[in-house]
């Protein structure tokens, strides 16, 4: 009798300190969630071991599929508007920060497909903070963009004529131009959003049996990379940055000298195209030292890849849907160390092109890659050197990596946040091409994911007081484990239903 008192005291002793310490933060936790399809949700073979690691890190976990909000049979736009409205009435009863979008990314399928933005707004006319005028001259094309699911309450087609997200003049009040102006898109973002794609093919079976390994690895590969020791993670204070073309190594110069070099990173790997200008003694800006290579080259890229197996990987150059010139293609991202997988910002067009099924940001997540930032269509950015930290230069494709690589490695950033913060303060200063910049740059993996992310940052999962004080009583008596909420050992979760624990016999 007295020893099972004397055990149960122990035992409240030693959680009593957890749980008052977590009571208070228990009551708001933030919120993650994970929207997907019913076919990937029944066959992936780690996603419930993610949602647990994400509730370990002190994330209340939500999982919706197709039949949450009644996308079973959509694609295309109807798809699309099915999951904007359904995330709006999600976030606002339930307050979720990050969401995880997993599925086929093409904007025709469904049910969580990239949503088609109309950005350049031909004829649109901006102002520059300067009060000056643009007009936009370039063609109005489709942007396939997640970025439509970030922001929940504007609507992206103010002006009613089925082209979503076209620019207009963002101080416009009154009289919008195109679908900017008041109700219509704002960019003052409610999520941080990422995706995993997984591709499948009805004629195709094997396209979506790919899809769903590459899945499960990537998932475990996160929660390996977030649940990593805080001791073991000093290979991440590294970078290699890569430029293709002589008139474009400023930006690789920027980026090592105005913080990497002040935030202690080293190695700082750099690949440049600078043997013609060192020669002449015309490089622009002036090489204080030389790089590590002076001829740009996939060979010399992934040398010093898997050499130094760099934390944060940028690069500024021509791209492609499956490569980016003289940097980096899909066929050789099977050739990287994904023991040790970077961080990527890829300031080139069409590296994250949804109809290529092995575009070059998506084989880097599946090999080589923990996050990667791209382009879905064609990007606008300097081709010269210019001061990235200028208000005319911020919105280019340059300046949206150099200030992503700053925030990610400066200010502890996760991915996520880092990408929609540079799409919700940089200026757009009146240039629809920046905008297609905005919507079309987007990530590829866990937006919760950090450059520091360890499992120092994990926390114990809080539990009411008085079902905690129960449970010990109960664990010191022994026979009892836990169990989710609604679950056998091996049962996967209702759809839209959020893990809870209670104690079972």
């Amino acid at each position: 009798m007295w020893a099972t008192i004397i055990r149960i005291g122990f035992c409240l002793l030693a959680v009593t300190s957890n749980l008052l310490a977590g009571m208070a933060e228990g009551a708001n936790r933030p919120g993650y969630a994970i929207v997907t399809s019913s076919a990937i949700r029944s066959a992936s073979a780690q996603l419930d071991d993610f949602v647990l690691h994400k509730e370990g890190r002190g994330f209340d976990v939500y999982v919706f599929d197709e039949a949450d909000w009644g996308g079973a049979g959509l694609a295309g736009d109807a798809a699309a508007e099915a999951l904007r409205t359904f995330l709006g009435t999600a976030e606002l009863a339930l307050g979720f920060e990050y969401l995880l979008i997993i599925g086929d990314p093409r904007p025709a399928t469904g049910p969580v497909p990239m949503k088609l933005l109309y950005p350049r707004n031909t004829g649109a006319v901006g102002t520059t903070p300067v009060g000056g005028s643009v007009i936009c001259d370039f063609a109005q094309t489709s942007v396939p963009s997640d970025y439509y699911y970030a922001e929940l309450d504007g609507n992206w087609d103010l002006d009613g004529d089925g082209k979503f997200g076209e620019f207009g003049d963002s101080s416009a009040i009154g009289s919008p131009s195109g679908d900017f102006g008041i109700g219509g898109v704002e960019r003052e973002h409610e999520l941080f959003v990422g995706r995993i794609p997984v591709y499948s093919s009805p004629s195709a079976p094997s396209v979506f049996e790919q899809g769903m390994l590459d899945l499960d690895h990537i998932l475990a590969k996160t929660i390996a990379y977030q649940s990593a020791p805080p001791a073991s993670i000093s290979w991440r204070l590294s970078a290699l940055i890569a430029t293709e073309g002589a008139n474009r190594f400023f930006y690789g110069e920027s980026i090592r000298d105005d913080f990497l070099l002040g935030e202690g990173f080293s190695p700082i790997y750099r690949v440049y195209d600078s043997a013609a200008c060192t020669q002449a003694g015309s490089c622009n800006p002036s090489l204080s030292d030389p790089p590590d290579s002076d001829i740009c080259s996939v060979p010399e890229v992934e040398a010093g890849w898997t050499a130094e197996t760099p934390g944060i990987v940028t690069w500024l150059t021509h791209g492609g849907g499956i490569g980016a010139q003289a940097v980096m293609n899909s066929s050789t991202t099977g050739v990287l160390d994904d023991e040790f997988p970077a961080i990527t910002f890829q300031a080139s067009c069409l590296n994250s092109q949804p109809s290529a099924t092995n575009n070059l940001s998506y084989s880097l997540l599946i090999n080589g890659a923990i996050a990667t930032v791209g382009a879905t269509v064609i990007s606008h950015g300097p081709g010269s050197p210019v001061d990235l930290s200028s208000a005319a230069h911020l919105s280019g494709n340059a300046g949206m990596g150099y200030a992503f690589t700053r925030k990610v490695a400066v200010d502890r950033q996760s991915v996520g946040q880092a990408l929609m913060e540079i799409k919700r303060d940089h200026t757009l200063y009146g240039r629809c091409w920046y905008w297609q910049n905005f919507t079309g740059f987007n990530l590829y993996g866990d937006p919760e994911v950090s450059l520091y992310s360890t499992a120092a940052q994990n926390v114990p999962l809080t539990t009411p007081f008085f079902v905690a004080f129960l449970a010990s009583l109960l664990v010191a008596m022994g026979g009892y484990q836990l169990l989710p909420k609604g679950r056998r050992a091996g049962s996967t979760p209702r759809p839209g239903t959020r893990r809870r624990t209670r104690w079972l016999k």
